[in-house]
């Protein structure tokens, strides 16, 4: 478990404190219920508790002169972005909620051998690139506007032109699969035509 850094020199990493908590996240799985609910609430408890304090803290401080800058800066660490996160006092950026708005749609497109990265985000255009399998293949039209394009529009309304950018070369296996995994119209709104 993490011991503080005392020394000043030694302070726990993102990683490392994620790791703590995991560990203590797992603990209550073999407790009785009655104990499992006591935890919870006293794990939501303190996180309300938390959130409330920092929200007062910034509105304190919010006009003091340079504190907006400091602020940012020091957002910029990785413990201090993951803990005013997770208390929603910070908002995801555009670029990590198209990552997200991604994560919906890369299992079916790993199901082909592809998937998709995020090449920029600025404004309100996001660009994607198509990797692996989906890379060049004869599918990915329909792939980027029935899935990727879809998704993005669905969870990140503000993105309003999302652009398909050169892929990198072309597939990543001997096997080209000439189907999306859009395609099946039994999981959309299409209906066969007669």
């Amino acid at each position: 478990m993490a011991d503080g850094g005392s020394s000043g020199t030694d302070t726990p990493g993102l990683d490392r404190l994620l790791g703590d908590l995991n560990a203590l996240e797992a603990l209550p799985e073999h407790w009785d219920e009655a104990a499992q609910t006591g935890a919870k609430a006293l794990v939501e408890a303190v996180d309300a508790l938390n959130a409330e304090a920092f929200r007062r803290l910034i509105r304190s401080l919010k006009d003091v002169p340079g504190v907006g800058a400091a602020m940012k800066d020091a957002a910029r660490d990785e413990v201090v972005y993951a803990v005013l996160r997770r208390h929603g006092i910070l908002k995801a950026s555009l670029f990590e909620r198209v990552e997200a708005a991604l994560d919906t749609v890369r299992p079916m497109l790993a199901s082909h051998g592809g998937n998709a990265e995020v090449v920029s985000v600025e404004g309100t255009r996001a660009d994607i690139r198509f990797l692996g399998a989906c890379d060049g293949c004869p599918a990915s039209q329909l792939t980027f506007y029935a899935g990727v394009k879809k998704a993005i529009q669905e969870h990140v309304p503000e993105i309003t032109q999302i652009k398909q950018a050169k892929g990198l070369g072309g597939g990543g296996s001997d096997t080209i699969k000439f189907t999306s995994p859009f395609a099946n119209y039994q999981d959309s709104e299409w209906t066969r035509a007669a």
